[in-house]
């Protein structure tokens, strides 16, 4: 067992059949793509129930089921979220429906570690996967920039007292401390 220094009810998941050894001490072998079905991808959507939709390197979108090693126990070193690169593998065996996505096996997820050391090794066009990933940042920066927030009530007021701050005059605001009128009684409220 691995000394429970944390304590409470969380000591049972810290046994040593629980422990995983693809932790940042243990580095394990990089799994790179050995077959021609194995191809690299990267999560666009997360459905549930096990699937996500997965934009591979051939640039095609595959409809990618998780299977359960991933799952339960097992997602605790694999976070499988959008953004996240993966190494799947393609059912070529499989029928295709006219319509439906081809369907793949979830094979490896890579950490932010594994990308870098996987950018380095294989000799692949990356540049799928960083376009894919900028374009849904700025799509998300874009998203939230389109909103001005503003009281159009009160705007020359705002600017006035804006402008007074910017002076480093506090006192234009026109409330008096001493104003027996602007005293509130805590007990009327």
């Amino acid at each position: 067992m691995v000394k429970n220094v944390k304590g409470g009810s969380g000591h049972k998941s810290q046994a040593r059949k629980f422990a995983s050894t693809t932790g940042p001490k243990n580095q394990s072998k990089l799994r790179i793509s050995q077959e021609e079905d194995e191809k690299y991808a990267i999560i666009s959507k997360v459905f549930g129930n096990g699937m996500c939709d997965v934009l591979c390197i051939d640039n095609y979108i595959r409809l990618c089921i998780i299977r359960g090693k991933f799952r339960g126990r097992g997602k605790r070193d694999n976070t499988i979220r959008p953004g996240s690169w993966v190494l799947v593998g393609a059912r070529s065996w499989a029928s295709e429906k006219e319509g439906e996505k081809q369907k793949c096996d979830l094979l490896e997820v890579y950490s932010d570690l594994d990308v870098e050391r996987l950018k380095k090794s294989v000799h692949e066009n990356w540049t799928i996967f960083t376009t894919t990933i900028d374009s849904n940042t700025k799509q998300i920066a874009d998203d939230e920039s389109g909103f001005e927030f503003k009281n159009t009530s009160n705007s020359e007021e705002y600017e006035r007292i804006m402008q007074s701050l910017e002076k480093g005059v506090t006192s234009s605001i026109g409330f008096s401390a001493t104003s027996k009128e602007e005293e509130v009684n805590i007990d009327d409220i």
